[in-house]
């Protein structure tokens, strides 16, 4: 059985510099300022941890 379905969450960081699986209660009593990330597809965790460059937006005319 995984820690998900043992209802873990796998949460990040607000620095975005740590990510790890706490239980809910760890959660919400000790971390409840980390963002779930559990049911995040690819796409949308990749964009939240490695955002678009800010210069980009000084080049897009």
């Amino acid at each position: 059985m995984s820690l998900k379905d043992q209802g873990f969450k796998f949460c990040i960081s607000p620095d975005k510099q740590q990510g790890r699986w706490l239980h809910p209660t760890e959660f919400k009593v000790l971390h409840p300022d980390w963002t779930d990330v559990t049911e995040w597809p690819t796409e949308q965790l990749m964009a939240y941890l490695m955002p678009v460059p800010e210069q980009q937006e000084l080049f897009a005319a």
